[in-house]
C-alpha cells in the first residue's frame, strides 16, 4: 500500500455491547463539535476513560482520532487544530476506505477554510487515485464518484 495507507485491522462488531455503547457515546459527544470545541475535546476524553479496558485500546483510539478529525474538518476548525488530528489520525492504520474518505474531508476542508493546505490536501487525493486500480470493482467505484464529486466542487 502507499504512503500512510497500511493494512488496517478491523474494528470490533456493532453486535459487541461494549463497542456498541462506545460509539452511541462518542456520536453524542460528537453534537458539541460545532458549538463548543473545548467541550467536545474535552467529552471525548470522558469517552475514552469511561470505556478504557472494555473495548480494544487500538480501535477505541483510532476511532477518537478519526471522531477528531473528521469533526475538525467538517466543522471547519483552524488549520492547527485540523492539521494535529489529521496527523493523529494518520498515525493509526487506515485501509484505503477511509483513507480516501479522508482525504476528501482533508480537500474539501482547505478549500473552504485553509487554501495554504490544497498542496497536501492534493497530494493524498492523488495517493487515492495511484490505488485505484487496486481497488475491487465496487469500491473503485465508490472512490471514483467521491472524487468526480470533488472535482464537481472545484468548479
Amino acid at each position: 500500500m502507499h504512503g500512510k495507507i497500511r493494512k488496517a485491522f478491523e474494528d470490533p462488531s456493532f453486535r459487541d455491547p461494549d463497542w456498541r455503547a462506545f460509539i452511541e457515546d462518542i456520536e453524542e459527544t460528537g453534537e458539541l463539535a460545532p458549538r463548543d470545541w473545548p467541550r467536545f475535546r474535552a467529552g471525548l476524553k470522558q469517552v475514552e476513560r469511561r470505556h478504557e479496558g472494555q473495548v480494544p485500546p487500538a480501535a477505541l483510539r483510532r476511532y477518537l482520532a478519526k471522531m477528531t478529525f473528521m469533526c475538525a474538518a467538517h466543522w471547519g476548525q483552524t488549520p492547527r487544530i485540523v492539521r494535529g488530528a489529521l496527523r493523529a489520525y494518520l498515525k493509526h492504520p487506515v485501509d484505503t476506505r477511509m483513507y480516501s474518505y479522508t482525504a476528501a474531508e482533508y480537500w474539501q476542508w482547505a478549500f473552504k477554510v485553509s487554501p495554504a493546505d490544497l498542496p497536501a490536501a492534493e497530494a493524498m487525493l492523488a495517493e487515492v487515485r495511484e490505488y485505484l486500480p487496486s481497488l475491487d470493482d465496487h469500491e473503485r467505484r465508490n472512490t471514483e464518484g467521491l472524487l468526480a464529486f470533488l472535482e464537481r466542487q472545484r468548479g
